[in-house]
């Protein structure tokens, strides 16, 4: 499911990738290190956390969500599976999935809530206001750099970036 937020075009995305990096103390080309940020967010966040979740906690298509905290925050719940595979193996599509989080946690608290409490099925909304599409965007430019990776196959981008092929087939494409 999706939900509206206000509209955020590509170039903003660039610009908040570019700032992310910053904020994280990270250098503006090469790999995204999600597990350092992810194992720090309550430094950079201090309202925020992430938390490791049986696998049956979430439904079966969701690997991870963001969501609301009693602290007046947010917290990232992340499936069991889904953490290991990116902490043992470096799964690109794990390591995705725990960005986009970030990535969704870094857009609400830049002001990108939902408007209405009323979700969307994913695809109906265009996808400059859609919450899923700017978290996705957003998640694909931080983890492969915009102008470094212009002219890269999506086979170097996997190998260079660990990656999935989703994402940087979906980098290629924005």
């Amino acid at each position: 499911m999706d939900y509206l937020t206000k509209p955020l075009k590509r170039r903003r995305i660039r610009q908040f990738s570019v700032n992310m990096r910053i904020l994280f103390g990270i250098p503006l080309t090469g790999p995204f290190p999600v597990l350092e940020v992810l194992d720090r967010i309550e430094d950079f966040f201090p309202q925020c956390s992430y938390s490791v979740v049986m696998d049956e906690q979430l439904p079966n298509k969701m690997m991870a969500r963001c969501v609301p905290n009693e602290s007046g925050g947010y917290t990232i719940e992340i499936k069991q599976a889904v953490y290991d595979g990116a902490y043992k193996r470096r799964i690109g599509a794990y390591l995705g999935f725990i960005m986009h989080e970030v990535c969704h946690l870094y857009l609400l608290l830049k002001g990108y809530k939902p408007i209405f409490e009323i979700a969307f099925p994913n695809n109906t909304l265009p996808a400059y206001c859609s919450m899923e599409w700017q978290a996705k965007a957003l998640c694909s430019e931080v983890m492969i750099p915009y102008k470094e990776s212009i002219g890269m196959s999506v086979e170097t981008m996997i190998r260079y970036y660990c990656c999935s092929r989703a994402f940087a087939e979906f980098r290629l494409r924005i």
